[in-house]
């Protein structure tokens, strides 16, 4: 038996004990905010099943070898989350099937309504279909353009002009990255794991074809990232397997800034100097996911944890003190993978696959009470004060870092594709199985959050 809270769906099990029943939990809760109902279109029911004295959903049986195909009119329940599960209850007929139907999506409309502490914005739909799926986004010129990593090119689009179609401006496969470096002219392709750069000019659709060709960085490389540490731009390209990573440094010329107002530009790179000029190389040995850039070192996420890297003397220690006791649970939990790193009022915000916390500079826990536990299993992270953002293929888990409020956007095939202080991107698939490019931001600054509870007493739902 199922009853309906406006905040969970609680199932039990119901036992006769004489003349009184008792009500037994039969499984976890499931949070409103984490349930995917999996409804089943093409049902023949069968004479239906004996009703239950409980009322709510007539004759409910979980889905196991007793239940019977075709018995009644069922509603998979489906609890989201690396804790979920799916269960299979059974109403006797169609139109109590629909009542209870309607009464969830009813209160997961309630509970979504009073997410009112951000927008949502599509940036493009019904446009990348097929196979042709977005991997990356990168806006420029002041983020008025973004241009789209996908699986047949890049292509560009401006944000004004809402009626314009993305166009393709590269023909290269399997785009997963793409970086501008505005103050060098220079955009960086990630295609077919192989690192290229091309003149900012090529993005231009009247450029000649010489202008569009791509000069090879680096091959076999896993992902990249740009960012500043000694106070020098780099580039970091990162060749990582099972058991080992090779992150090569770049730095760009110098010359580059000189020469991009230049009408000579596309000689001086065609001319062989290097755009990209080795900088640093160092080794890991295990395998390596994330690379974030401090004022003088790396540090890069691994499977050892967290590892910090002086580009000064390539030396390599880890970011958590084991000497901290208090840490001993991110080694006792073998599945825990380190994703990404935030630098917040000189403490840093450490995100995992399984949970989040923080360390000071010297590697100690900070604030001892504080940790999120994810109910996904996430592959990446945004933030946006007071906002940490995970993303998981089903749902994106936002949490409060000063109050605990958490909130749940639910959708197919997540990924997240880049993040600002301005706003973070996003694609998913809608029910067509077309990609969905969406912004999220959080300037209702008039709004407040609530931290979602539920009632003291649950409705009751009585059967049609």
């Amino acid at each position: 038996t199922a009853f309906l809270f406006d905040h969970a769906v609680l199932l039990v099990r119901i036992k006769q004990n004489g003349k009184t029943e008792e009500l037994k939990a039969y499984r976890r809760p499931i949070p409103l905010e984490l349930l995917a109902i999996r409804e089943m279109e093409e049902v023949i029911p069968g004479q239906g099943m004996k009703r239950s004295s409980s009322g709510l959903i007539p004759s409910i049986r979980a889905n196991n070898a007793e239940t019977r195909k075709g018995e009644g009119w069922p509603i998979t329940f489906r609890h989201l989350g690396k804790a979920g599960y799916e269960l299979t209850l059974y109403a006797s007929n169609q139109a109590a099937r629909k009542k209870w139907l309607e009464f969830i999506a009813n209160a997961q409309q309630r509970l979504r309504a009073r997410a009112d502490f951000f927008n949502t914005t599509i940036i493009s739909s019904n446009f990348f279909v097929g196979t042709n799926h977005v991997n990356c986004v990168m806006p420029f010129d002041g983020g008025r353009k973004l241009l789209y990593g996908t699986d047949n090119g890049v292509y560009l689009s401006d944000r004004k002009n809402k009626a314009q179609i993305p166009r393709r401006v590269l023909e290269t496969p399997n785009v997963t990255q793409i970086d501008i470096l505005e103050e060098y002219q220079l955009l960086l392709v990630l295609s077919n794991k192989t690192l290229q750069s091309y003149a900012l000019s090529a993005l231009n659709p009247d450029e000649p074809a010489m202008s569009k060709r791509p000069k090879k960085i680096q091959n076999h490389c896993s992902f990249f990232k740009t960012g500043i540490c000694l106070g020098r731009h780099l580039v970091c390209c990162v060749k990582s397997s099972a058991l080992s990573t090779t992150i090569k440094v770049f730095e760009p010329n110098d010359a580059m800034t000189k020469g991009k107002k230049q009408k000579g530009l596309g000689k001086f790179i065609a001319g062989g100097h290097d755009e990209l000029r080795p900088f640093k190389e160092f080794y890991i040995p295990t395998e390596s996911s994330s690379v974030h850039f401090l004022k003088s070192k790396l540090c890069v996420a691994c499977a050892r944890g967290f590892e910090v890297v002086s580009l000064e003397t390539l030396e390599t220690q880890s970011l958590l003190d084991q000497a901290d006791t208090s840490l001993d649970f991110v080694a006792r939990k073998e599945n825990a993978k380190p994703i990404h790193i935030e630098r917040l009022n000189g403490e840093f915000l450490l995100n995992y696959s399984e949970f989040s916390f923080f360390v000071n500079r010297n590697g100690w826990r900070a604030r001892p009470e504080w940790r999120i536990d994810w109910e996904g299993s996430p592959l990446s992270f945004a933030l946006s004060y007071p906002w940490i953002l995970a993303f998981e293929p089903n749902f994106i888990e936002l949490r409060n870092i000063e109050n605990g409020a958490v909130h749940i956007v639910p959708h197919k095939n997540i990924r997240m594709l880049h993040s600002s202080t301005h706003e973070i991107l996003f694609a998913y698939e809608d029910e067509r199985g077309e990609d969905v490019v969406e912004a999220i931001d959080f300037w209702k600054n008039d709004r407040k959050s609530q931290i979602l509870s539920g009632p003291s007493s649950p409705p009751h739902l009585s059967s049609p």
